[in-house]
C-alpha cells in the first residue's frame, strides 16, 4: 500500500494496497493439523465409493452448516475471546512487544484501548459460541488464510487452531503466495478469517478500510483506494468517517476516531494483535536518542540527541557519531519519499506528523474561515518565515517553492511516476508569486490534504544540471540541520556536518558519519567493536537479548504503524 523503509530490518514487506505481508520470526513451525476430526488422512465416502481426504472431509462437514456463520455476532465474539494474544506475542517476540488494543500506536493522538475487553477467556468464548448454536458436540467449521512465506503467521495459526478446537471451532488453514493471497482471498473477500498487516495512521486510512462505500468491488476511477476488505457496513461508522473528512480540530478528531474504534470493536470485525517493531542499538557515545515513526518510516530526530555530559572533545575537533546503514549506497532522494537521511537535508513548508501538518518554513497562511475550517476560495496564500535560509546563506523564497512544485508536477504530466508522487499534484493549477516571501496556491480542484505536496523544498535551479540521480551529491544545497561534506562509495560512507544557517536549534552532534554496508552482519560486528555508535537492527529476539548483554550497548524498541490483525470477512456467501 504505502510502505517501504530503508531502515535495517530482517522483516521483509510486500506492499500491496493496504496489505502488508509481513514475516517476523526466523522459525518455521511446519504444517498445521486438523483439530476436532479424526487424524486419518482419508475417510470412506459410502455414497460414491471413494476415499475422502482430510480436507474433503472438512469441507463436506462445513457444507452442512450455515453458509454465513460470521454474520452472527456471537460467533465473532467467540472468536475474539478465543485468541490468546499474549501467548502469540510471547512466542513471536519473547517479551519485546505488547498486545495492541487500538488501531493506532500508543504514541498516536488517536490511540484508544477499544479492544481491551477482548481478554483471552475460553469459557466466555464457549458461551458466545453456544448462543450461536455451536460447541464441541456441534463444531463450527471455518477457514483461515495468510501468506505462505511468513513463519510468524504460522505461529499465530497454530495457536488459534489449538485454542479454537477447545471450544468447538474446527479450523482449516489455506495459505498462499502473497500475490495469490491478496488476489484470491483478500481482494475478493472469499476468506473467512485472515491475517495481514494493516497500515493505519490517520482518518484517511480509516475511511478506506471501513467505509461501506469502499468495498473493493466498488472501486472506480472516481472512487479510489477501496480497501474495505472486510465487507463491513455500519451507518454510524459511515457518518463518523464522513465527519472526519472536514474536521481539523485535533480534540474533535480524537473524539470521533475513538467512536469509530469503539464501534468496530463492538461489531467484532477485526482484532488487533500487535504492531510492527523497529529496533535500534546504540552505545555509550550517546546519552539520549530520539526517534519518530512517521507513516511507515523511522526518522532520527538527531537535533534532540544528547551526548554524554562528561564527553571531552579535543580543541579543534568536532563531536561525531557514526550511524550504520544497511545498503550498498545511499539514495538521498529515494524516489522523493521523505526518510531519515533526506530529512536531515531538506525541510518543507509543513511537517507531516501522521496526517497532522505542522508549520516548518511557513509563518502563516490564509484561505479558511470558521470553526470547522471551511474553504472560502480555491486560493491559499502562504507567507514564509523570515529566518529560513539555505546552507549558503541565501534566503528561502517563494521562487524556490514554485520551482519545487513545478519540478514534481513535471513528472506527473510526463507520466514519469515515482512510487510516492501523488496524483493530487495535478489538482494544483499554479503557484502565483506575490513577493519574495509570499505566494498563492491556485487549485483546479481543492482537496483537504493539500499540505502533503509541500513537505520537501529544493533551491531554485537545484536540478538544472540534469535529472536528480545524476546530480553530484556534493552540489546539494541543504536547508536542514546538516549539509553534505563527503560522499564516498568506495569507502562506504557519507559525512554530514552542521548547517550553520539552519532555522531551528543546532544539534549537539556536529559531525555525522553514515557508514553503509549491504551485509547487516558486518554492521552488527562493527557495533560490537565500537566502530559505529548507532544501528537499526533486525527484529530478532535472540539477537536483541545478545546485544543487551553486550557491555555498553542499549536496545531501543519502537512501535510502527503497521498493525498485525485478525480479520473477519462479512461478505455474504451464496446459499
Amino acid at each position: 500500500m504505502r510502505i517501504k523503509i530503508n531502515i535495517i530490518t530482517f522483516i521483509t514487506v510486500l506492499a500491496v494496497p493496504v496489505i502488508f505481508l509481513l514475516a517476523c520470526t526466523p522459525e518455521d513451525l511446519g504444517l498445521p493439523t486438523l483439530n476436532g476430526i479424526e487424524t486419518k488422512t482419508e475417510e470412506f465416502d459410502a455414497e460414491n465409493g471413494s476415499q475422502l481426504s482430510e480436507e474433503e472431509l472438512f469441507l463436506e462437514m462445513k457444507a452442512r452448516q450455515d453458509k454465513n456463520p460470521l454474520s452472527d455476532i456471537n460467533v465473532r465474539k467467540a472468536i475474539m475471546h478465543a485468541v490468546d494474544r499474549t501467548r502469540i506475542i510471547d512466542e513471536i517476540f519473547d517479551g519485546y512487544n505488547n498486545v495492541s488494543q487500538s488501531l493506532f500506536v500508543k504514541e498516536s493522538p488517536y490511540w484508544n484501548p477499544s479492544w481491551s475487553d477482548y481478554d483471552f477467556d475460553l469459557d466466555k468464548a464457549g458461551e458466545f459460541l453456544a448462543k450461536a448454536g455451536y460447541g464441541p458436540d456441534n463444531p463450527l467449521y471455518i477457514t483461515i488464510s495468510a501468506v505462505d512465506n511468513s513463519s510468524s503467521k504460522k505461529v499465530i495459526e497454530n495457536i488459534l487452531k489449538e485454542d479454537f478446537g477447545k471450544i468447538g471451532i474446527n479450523l482449516w488453514i489455506y495459505n498462499e503466495t502473497p500475490k495469490e493471497f491478496y488476489q484470491d482471498y483478500v481482494y475478493s473477500g472469499t476468506f473467512e478469517l485472515g491475517l495481514w498487516s494493516l497500515y493505519i495512521s490517520g482518518g484517511d486510512e480509516l475511511q478506506c478500510s471501513f467505509s461501506s462505500g469502499k468495498i473493493p468491488s466498488m472501486e472506480t476511477e472516481e472512487n479510489k483506494n477501496c480497501e474495505n476488505f472486510y465487507w463491513y457496513a455500519n451507518t454510524s461508522v459511515d457518518d463518523l468517517l464522513k465527519q472526519l473528512e472536514s474536521i481539523d480540530d485535533i480534540e474533535i478528531k480524537k473524539e470521533k476516531t475513538e467512536e469509530v474504534q469503539d464501534i468496530l470493536a463492538r461489531d467484532a470485525v477485526i482484532l488487533p494483535l500487535y504492531s510492527r517493531l523497529f529496533v535500534f542499538a546504540y552505545d555509550s557515545s550517546l546519552r539520549k536518542v530520539d526517534l519518530e515513526i512517521l507513516e511507515d518510516r523511522v526518522f532520527y530526530k538527531i537535533e534532540n540527541w544528547l551526548l554524554p555530559s562528561d564527553m571531552e572533545i579535543t580543541e579543534g575537533e568536532k563531536s561525531e557519531i557514526i550511524i550504520g546503514y544497511e545498503s550498498d549506497s545511499i539514495d538521498i532522494f529515494n524516489g522523493f519519499k521523505t526518510y531519515f537521511i533526506n530529512d536531515l537535508l531538506f525541510k518543507g513548508l509543513w511537517k507531516n506528523n501522521n496526517g497532522l501538518y505542522t508549520p516548518e518554513l511557513v509563518e502563516s497562511f490564509s484561505g479558511f474561515e470558521g470553526e470547522m475550517v471551511e474553504i472560502i476560495t480555491n486560493d491559499i496564500t502562504v507567507t514564509l518565515r523570515d529566518d529560513v535560509y539555505w546552507e549558503d546563506g541565501d534566503p528561502i523564497t517563494s521562487e524556490d517553492i514554485k520551482y519545487t512544485f513545478e519540478y514534481f508536477r513535471s513528472f506527473m504530466e510526463q507520466k514519469e511516476y515515482f512510487s510516492n508522487l501523488d496524483e493530487d499534484y495535478l489538482k494544483v493549477k499554479d503557484i502565483g508569486i506575490i513577493n519574495e516571501k509570499s505566494f498563492t496556491i491556485l487549485f483546479d480542484e481543492y482537496f483537504d490534504e493539500w499540505q502533503k505536496l509541500f513537505t520537501m523544498v529544493f533551491k531554485k535551479g537545484h536540478f538544472d544540471q540534469g535529472i536528480y540521480d545524476n546530480l553530484l551529491y556534493s552540489s546539494i544545497t541543504s536547508n536542514g540541520p546538516y549539509k553534505i561534506v563527503e560522499y564516498n562509495t568506495s569507502s562506504g560512507q557519507m559525512v554530514l556536518e552542521i548547517n550553520e544557517y539552519y532555522h531551528n536549534a543546532l544539534p549537539e552532534i556536529e559531525r555525522l558519519v553514515i557508514r553503509f554496508d549491504p551485509d547487516v552482519r558486518n554492521l552488527i560486528a562493527m557495533l560490537k567493536e565500537g566502530e559505529i555508535n548507532f544501528l537499526s537492527v533486525p527484529v530478532d529476539p535472540e539477537l536483541m537479548h545478545m546485544l543487551e548483554q553486550e557491555n555498553g550497548l542499549k536496545v531501543l524498541v519502537k512501535e510502527g504503524n503497521l498493525m498485525e490483525h485478525l480479520a473477519l470477512s462479512l461478505k455474504p456467501k451464496e446459499e
